[in-house]
């Protein structure tokens, strides 16, 4: 008996009309062994008008991934479209190496990207890595983590006393500005329980002296005012929010009732 396959689960928002021109286009996507998510931008009007989300199933190794990834293209139409620009987005774990370090990459996997006075080092696995540049020859490959170098900051106009956190599934990202807005913390912490969740959260502010009664924690990404995670946050820090999406990104009517904080670091990804 043949082995049965292994189906991913697809949902979608908004469509990518015929009339329009691919040369208007831009993909935005973001791989890893649990998901494939994109979304179109109509660079002209700055509009997201579509989001693509795959979930993965036993998905074990790069390998297995980078062959997902081929049959996903080959019957979405809309990633075969010849886009204007293609921004790869890479989730993995990733370190912070200041300027002034000099910094040689001695891995073929390993990728370094810049970001201000750091420069952003992430691995991609090699299989994978010749896949995305086959599909999308034209692309760059980024972390999706660069995009909260080149955006926090602007969140910071009416008050530097905020932590930005980014929740993932099995992960969080905590980042932190100085008073001159200056990047002070960005981690990355694995957990399992909004319990663990909680703690990396408390124990930085801890080390970094943050007043939580004052300073307001902004949420992005994977959670919800219905999570427990939320009601943690809620339970610790006096002023709990999600982060609003850029004034320059706009969305589709489609998007109506979509989270502008999910997804987050994607749809606002720049080269």
């Amino acid at each position: 008996m043949a082995p049965a396959q292994i189906k991913n689960s697809f949902n979608s928002i908004g469509e990518v009309e015929a009339s329009l021109s691919p040369s208007t286009l831009v993909l935005k996507i973001c791989i890893t062994v649990n998901a494939v998510r994109y979304f179109v931008i109509n660079q002209t009007h700055g509009q997201v008008i579509f989001f693509g989300d795959y979930t993965l199933h036993h998905v074990v190794n790069a390998n297995e991934l980078a062959q997902r990834l081929e049959k996903i293209f080959e019957k979405d139409e809309i990633l075969q479209l010849p886009f204007s620009k293609v921004l790869l987005g890479v989730d993995e774990k990733y370190s912070l190496v200041p300027n002034e370090f000099s910094f040689t990459i001695n891995k073929s996997e390993q990728l370094s990207q810049s970001c201000g006075d750091a420069q952003l080092v992430f691995e991609v696995a090699a299989s994978l890595l010749q896949v995305l540049r086959k599909l999308f020859p034209a692309s760059e490959v980024l972390h999706v983590n660069s995009t909260y170098f080149q955006l926090l900051s602007e969140y910071l106009v009416d008050s530097t006393e905020k932590l930005f956190v980014n929740v993932n599934q099995s992960h969080l990202d905590i980042i932190r500005f100085n008073e001159a807005k200056e990047l002070q913390l960005m981690n990355r912490y694995d957990y399992q329980a909004a319990s663990d969740f909680i703690y990396f959260v408390l124990q930085c502010c801890e080390d970094l002296k943050i007043d939580r009664e004052k300073t307001e924690l902004v949420l992005i990404g994977e959670v919800d005012i219905q999570s427990k995670i939320y009601d943690l946050c809620y339970r610790y820090f006096r002023h709990v929010n999600f982060i609003q999406k850029p004034d320059a990104i706009h969305f589709s009517k489609a998007f109506d009732v979509f989270p502008k904080h999910l997804h987050f670091n994607l749809y606002n990804l720049t080269a």
